[in-house]
C-alpha cells in the first residue's frame, strides 16, 4: 500500500468530524521560511505547500527569507504573524528545553555502529520521541502556541573555515560559529572559543573575521552562500548533525480553526515535507563537497587521532548534557530520557540504511513507524 493509500485509512473518517473545524474553503496559510529560495528548507516547504494544495481546499503562500528570518520564526508563528513555520527550537534554549535535550544528542548519530546517512536516522528518532514518548514536548508547543509535525535533519557537521585546520594544535584559539550548545562545547573542548551567530549572519561573520570556522554542514555551502568566503573544509569533525528542527509547526490557532480533512492534509504532507528537508540537505551537501575544490576551496581531511578525540568527546558530554537540563531547565527524569533516545537513534541508524537518496522511502518510515499512531481526532486539539 502507498503512503498516501496508508494515511487515508489511518485518518479515514476524520473528515466527519462536524463542528471539529471551521476554517472557511480558499483560506490561505502564510508559510515563513527563513532560509533563501533554493535552499533546503524553502525546496521542503514549496513542496509541502503544493501536497496540501493538491489534497484540500486550502492555499499556501510560501514567504522564503521575507517574512521572518530563522530567529524571528519561533515568536512569529506564536503571535500569528506566520501560519505555518520552520522553527529552530535551538535558538531559545529555555522555551524549547525539552526538544532542544533531544536535539543535543545529536552528535550520537555519527558514533559508534555507522549510518549511510545520520541525518535521517537522527531525524525519525526525534520525530519519533517527541510524538510518541515525549508528552512534557508536545506541552512546550502548546506554551508556544505551535503544533509540532516533525523533524527534518542536516547532513552531518563539518568545519567550514577561513584558515586551514590540519592538526590538534590548529584547532586551538580558534573562534567556531555554534548553532546548539553541544557544539558549543565542542569548541571549548578543542581550545577554541564558541560563538553564538545566527544561521542567517554567518556569511558575513566569516568574511568579517568575526568567526575562524562554522560548524555547519556542506549544505549550506549554497543554502548561505558560503561559497563566497569558505577557503578550508575540514571533515568529519565536529561530527554530529543539527536536529533543532521543526520542519513545518503550524500556529495552533490556525490548526484549532481548520477542518479535520484540512489537519488531514497538512499532517500527511508533513510527513514528506521533513523526509524532504533530510533528503535535500544530503543530496545538496554531496553535491557541495564535490564542487568545492573547482571554487578554490581545499578539502582536509582530520588526523585519526582529531576523530578520536572528537568521539570521545561526544561519550562523555553525555553527563554535561545529563546536567545541564536537569539543573539549568528543570527538567525531570533526563537520564531516562537521554536514554530513550539514544535507544530511538540506534533504532533508526538500522531502519534508514540505504535510504539517504530516497526521499519517498523515508516518508514511508516516517508514517509507518511513527505518524500513522497520532491520533488525528484528539492531536492539538486541547
Amino acid at each position: 500500500m502507498t503512503l498516501s493509500k496508508k494515511m487515508m485509512a489511518a485518518v479515514a473518517g476524520v473528515s466527519m468530524l462536524a463542528g471539529a473545524g471551521v476554517a472557511h474553503a480558499e483560506t490561505t496559510l502564510k508559510v515563513a521560511v527563513g532560509f533563501g529560495p533554493g535552499s533546503a528548507a524553502a525546496y521542503a516547504l514549496e513542496n509541502f505547500a503544493k501536497n496540501v494544495e493538491a489534497t484540500s481546499d486550502l492555499k499556501m503562500k510560501v514567504f522564503t527569507l521575507s517574512l521572518l528570518n530563522l530567529k524571528e520564526t519561533p515568536p512569529g508563528l506564536r503571535d500569528g504573524i506566520a501560519d505555518v513555520g520552520f522553527v529552530l527550537p535551538p535558538y531559545y534554549p529555555a522555551e524549547y528545553a525539552e526538544i532542544n535535550l533531544a536535539a543535543n544528542l545529536s552528535m550520537l548519530a555519527t558514533v559508534g555502529a555507522n549510518s549511510t546517512s545520520p541525518g535521517m536516522a537522527m531525524g525519525a528518532a526525534m520525530t519519533e520521541y517527541v510524538f510518541l514518548h515525549c508528552p512534557e514536548c508536545l506541552t512546550e508547543q502548546k506554551k508556544q502556541n505551535q503544533v509540532y509535525l516533525g523533524t527534518g535533519v542536516s547532513l552531518d557537521y563539518i568545519l567550514q573555515c577561513v584558515t586551514p585546520i590540519r592538526t590538534m594544535d590548529d584547532l586551538k584559539g580558534k573562534k567556531y560559529r555554534s548553532g546548539a550548545a553541544n557544539f558549543g562545547r565542542w569548541a571549548e573542548h578543542v581550545g577554541g572559543t564558541k560563538v553564538s551567530v545566527p544561521g542567517n549572519d554567518i556569511y558575513e561573520a566569516l568574511a568579517q573575521g568575526v568567526v575562524d570556522c562554522a560548524m555547519i554542514s556542506a549544505t549550506e555551502l549554497s543554502n548561505l552562500q558560503l561559497f563566497d568566503v569558505v577557503k578550508y573544509i575540514t571533515t568529519n569533525i565536529p561530527g554530529g548533525v543539527f536536529a533543532g528542527v521543526a520542519t513545518n509547526s503550524v500556529n495552533r490557532d490556525v490548526w484549532q480553526d481548520l477542518t479535520p480533512a484540512q489537519r488531514e492534509a497538512i499532517f500527511k504532507a508533513s510527513a514528506r515535507s521533513s523526509a524532504d528537508v533530510t533528503w535535500k540537505y544530503y543530496a545538496d551537501g554531496v553535491r557541495n563537497l564535490k564542487q568545492s575544490p573547482e571554487k578554490g576551496i581545499e578539502i582536509i581531511k582530520p588526523t585519526a587521532d582529531m576523530i578520536k578525540m572528537s568521539e570521545d568527546f561526544v561519550k562523555s558530554d553525555l553527563a554535561v548534557i545529563s546536567k545541564q537540563f536537569t539543573d539549568d531547565y528543570g527538567l525531570s527524569n533526563v537520564d531516562a530520557k537521554v536514554a530513550k533516545i539514544s535507544e530511538l537513534i540506534e533504532k533508526y541508524k538500522k531502519l534508514t540504511v540505504g535510504m539517504e537518496d530516497d526521499a519517498e522511502a523515508l516518508a514511508q518510515l516516517y508514517w509507518d513507524e511513527i505518524m500513522s499512531k497520532v491520533d488525528l481526532s484528539t492531536y492539538a486539539l486541547d
